[in-house]
């Protein structure tokens, strides 16, 4: 059985999922709450659109050849978790391929949180840091 929120929280994450896998960060950076809370284990937190815009738009270009898998997405209520896939290749040029999970909290129909867990050991090997922090 599904009730609203669920219904809601299911759309939000497949237009953000939509909007990643063909490079809108502008179109995900729209489902998200002014004062969002964007973490990824590897860089830090991102409080607010002040901070998150910058780092997604740098974020976005690291891995120019990306081929991205949504696994599974496990939705209840405000609370979703998506595992995912990858391969491509880095802005450097170098062979990538990474596993991690994505969870998030939405309200009505924006995400307040986004947490980001995925490989930080290869993430420092392979990219350069974020020069924003």
């Amino acid at each position: 059985m599904t009730d609203s929120q669920t219904e809601r929280t299911r759309a939000v994450i497949d237009k953000l999922y939509d909007a990643y896998l063909t490079g809108n960060t502008e179109g995900m950076l729209a489902l998200m709450a002014p004062a969002v809370k964007v973490t990824l284990n590897y860089a830090g937190t991102f409080t607010g659109m002040a901070e998150a815009r910058p780092f997604m738009t740098w974020n976005g270009a690291q891995l120019p050849e990306l081929r991205f898998n949504v696994c599974h997405k496990i939705i209840d209520s405000n609370r979703a978790a998506v595992t995912w896939d990858e391969t491509g290749k880095t802005i450097r040029g170098d062979d990538w391929s990474s596993i991690g999970v994505d969870v998030y909290r939405i309200e009505g129909d924006q995400i307040v949180e986004m947490t980001c867990y995925s490989d930080t050991d290869k993430v420092a090997r392979l990219m350069d840091p974020y020069p924003g922090t």
